[in-house]
């Protein structure tokens, strides 16, 4: 009887000792759970971004393809190519340009047809170096089967703000991805290259609510342009 009082007492004894450890095994599992959360959750921000940059450099070379295509173009052609405005791939115009504004001919070209975030991409040319009039407003001696000459002069600008610096100017052509955003922000440097007159900005990427900025720009060079047509000797 004693001895049974005894065991009784020691289980007694034992049992809040047990509870409070099964306590605390459950209040581990919670803490370890609350840190697990907080480091999955912390983890999401860098991966996002770094999805982001994968996207962005995928699609910056996308536009240099693009460039290299809109020269060899010129090359076989005479001419650069007239954009896109039925979205069927190929270039709309035959004398002149149905439109100096447009998306990528891409079928014509050869090119990918959309950015990484599954966008066509806008495309605008200088008349002059798009239609099928030999040297167009230029004095120099026209080349037969050339649109333009050493002394053509584009109209597309580029500047590093609204209103801001030249960044590129008498430009042929520009191409542009208008980021994961697609112009879908109050940016006015963003909306600038939303509209339809030929000037257009290029500055860092920011996404800063104030002023976000994530489109992409590529241009033809005029000097480039025109080196490679002499190079080529489809130039004097």
């Amino acid at each position: 009887m004693v001895k049974d009082l005894f065991m009784l007492s020691d289980t007694t004894r034992a049992a809040p000792n047990a509870f409070f450890q099964r306590g605390f095994s459950l209040l581990e599992m919670a803490m370890v759970l609350v840190v697990v959360g907080l480091l999955l959750g912390g983890s999401l921000i860098p991966l996002s971004i770094q999805m982001e940059k994968q996207d962005r450099d995928a699609t910056q070379q996308q536009l240099q393809d693009i460039r290299d295509a809109l020269i060899g173009f010129a090359l076989t052609n005479g001419r650069l190519p007239c954009p896109d405005t039925d979205n069927d791939g190929q270039m709309n115009g035959v004398s002149t340009c149905t439109s100096a504004l447009g998306v990528i001919p891409w079928a014509d070209l050869g090119v990918g047809q959309q950015d990484a975030w599954g966008q066509p991409f806008t495309y605008r040319v200088s008349s002059d170096f798009a239609d099928n009039t030999d040297g167009t407003a230029c004095s120099s001696p026209a080349t037969i089967g050339v649109s333009f000459s050493l002394c053509s002069a584009g109209d597309i600008s580029v500047l590093d703000a609204v209103g801001g610096n030249p960044v590129a100017l008498t430009l042929p052509a520009i191409v542009l991805s208008h980021g994961k955003n697609w112009a879908a922000t109050t940016g006015t440097d963003e909306a600038e290259n939303s509209d339809t007159d030929a000037v257009y900005v290029d500055r860092s990427y920011s996404n800063n609510t104030g002023s976000p900025f994530d489109d992409l720009i590529v241009w033809v060079p005029p000097g480039i342009l025109k080196n490679k047509m002499l190079t080529a000797q489809l130039l004097p």
